[in-house]
């Protein structure tokens, strides 16, 4: 090891990975999905996420109403739905892993609690309009009965909440992490197995890491779901792919400043999703 590697070793050992610290973020989401014959859905969307810290890997997580800057105006019931599903879940109490993954939502009680509450005086009326509206009411409703689950293969909640290697003397600037699921988009309730390497970039005033991820697997049968469900419409064989990259960038302190990531999901050359996700700290 020459000394300039000793020399970059030594900076990066003073990161220690404090952006957990009382904070809030703006959440930017856009997203564009293709439907195979040509036309396209483009939605973006932005929260508030404030992160309040507690006793040791404790942390609680306000999420504010989501703004919509752009969306089909054809998605509206489905989105006043899922406003409402956001709100069941406005409030979270984390439980962190050593290597600040969610290991565990400690307030799952209570969310189950607020969720039956809003079925019964928020959507109740959306059941009795339409029936594809009740099914899809359902449909997260059996989701809610694993919340828990369901909150730790959201990708949004594992780009935030990134493993970290261990910030020590064998601390390197580059390696990989290790493997997570997290839920399709293209194929609604499977998991999708991925690997994520990450790299640090030499900045003076600020740490820089740089991630790249891949597929690895995918659980269920994707072949047998894609013959039932896309196979007619698309008139192509399946040729499922994965690519993911992430700049994360911290400020001198440790403390998380920005995310830019993003998400190709595809089933084959006509039919895709992409996805940015733009998390900001506000000063």
């Amino acid at each position: 090891m020459n000394q300039s590697e000793v020399n970059e070793i030594q900076e990066l050992n003073s990161f220690k990975y404090a952006w957990y610290r009382n904070g809030k973020y703006s959440v930017n989401v856009k997203s564009y999905l293709t439907l195979g014959n040509g036309k396209a859905n483009e939605t973006e969307t932005e929260e508030i996420w404030e992160i309040i810290p507690g006793e040791y890997k404790h942390i609680d997580l306000l999420i504010s109403d989501k703004k919509y800057i752009r969306f089909d105006a054809q998605m509206k019931p489905f989105y006043e739905i899922l406003d409402q599903v956001n709100k069941a879940t406005e409030n979270l109490a984390l439980l962190l892993s050593e290597d600040k993954t969610i290991e565990k939502i400690e307030n799952e009680e209570v969310i189950t609690d607020k969720w039956e509450e809003i079925k019964r005086k928020e959507l109740r009326f959306l059941q009795l309009v339409k029936d594809s509206y009740n099914e899809i009411i359902n449909i997260y409703d059996k989701e809610f009965q694993r919340i828990d689950d369901n909150i730790k293969a959201n990708l949004l909640y594992q780009i935030l909440f990134y493993p970290f290697p261990n910030t020590g003397v064998n601390f390197t600037n580059e390696g990989q992490f290790k493997e997570r699921e997290f839920l399709s988009t293209l194929f609604p309730g499977e998991k999708i197995v991925y690997d994520t390497n990450y790299q640090f970039v030499d900045n003076k005033d600020k740490f820089q890491m740089n991630i790249l991820g891949k597929l690895k697997n995918h659980t269920g049968d994707f072949d047998e779901i894609y013959a039932q469900h896309y196979q007619k419409a698309l008139n192509i064989p399946l040729e499922y792919d994965l690519m993911m990259e992430g700049e994360y960038i911290y400020n001198l302190d440790s403390v998380l400043s920005e995310i830019v990531f993003h998400v190709k999901e595809k089933l084959n050359e006509k039919m895709l999703y992409v996805c940015r996700y733009h998390i900001q700290l506000i000063p």
